[in-house]
């Protein structure tokens, strides 16, 4: 169990409100100089953790160059409670520094593996029954806030592709969608 505090100025005019982990911080308010209150919390690991057991979510990350992106997907992962990121090809892993950083520790949540092929991963997610939803950027892609879960798929394997040259044109053949995060004018 983690326990964390949040500290408030008790200056009503600054009343900047800020955590800050267990001892770690100063009894005057960084902006203003006045006391801070202390109030100390417990978490079972910090992150909201769904339901999981009607569907198996699972994520590609294809060749990812940047270390802050793959911190952040961490994160995400840790709130959407994605079962599994597959790190594949030369995306960097939580061994790095500047990945650990940027997920504030969600990488000790989420189950990850580092996989050297994504297209063999993802061929045989598909032989094992996964649906393959390819995200991009792309105006025929269909825009991931329309998109839901189809009733009776229960496993999802969703890939991202390299920030510059997007999804591998093979690994692409085997998507069964394609979502974008861009909205399309409504």
């Amino acid at each position: 169990m983690n326990r964390y505090v949040i500290l408030q100025c008790t200056n009503r005019l600054c009343n900047f409100r800020f955590p800050a982990e267990v001892g770690n911080y100063g009894i005057y308010c960084p902006l203003c100089g006045n006391e801070l209150t202390v109030r100390e919390y417990r978490v079972d690991n910090g992150y909201a953790q769904f339901n999981k057991k009607d569907t198996a979510l699972e994520c590609v990350l294809d060749n990812v160059r940047s270390s802050y992106n793959v911190g952040s997907i961490f994160r995400s992962a840790s709130a959407f409670s994605v079962a599994r990121l597959f790190l594949c090809g030369f995306t960097p892993t939580p061994d790095q520094a500047k990945v650990r950083k940027t997920s504030l520790g969600a990488e000790k949540f989420v189950l990850w593996s580092h996989e050297p092929n994504a297209l063999h991963l993802i061929q045989q997610k598909k032989e094992q029954g996964y649906q393959i939803i390819a995200i991009e950027a792309s105006l025929s892609a269909q825009s991931l806030l329309d998109w839901s879960i189809k009733s009776g798929e229960q496993k999802v394997l969703l890939i991202f592709g390299n920030e510059i040259f997007g999804i591998d044109p093979e690994i692409r053949a085997f998507s069964d969608e394609f979502l974008s995060p861009v909205t399309k004018n409504r």
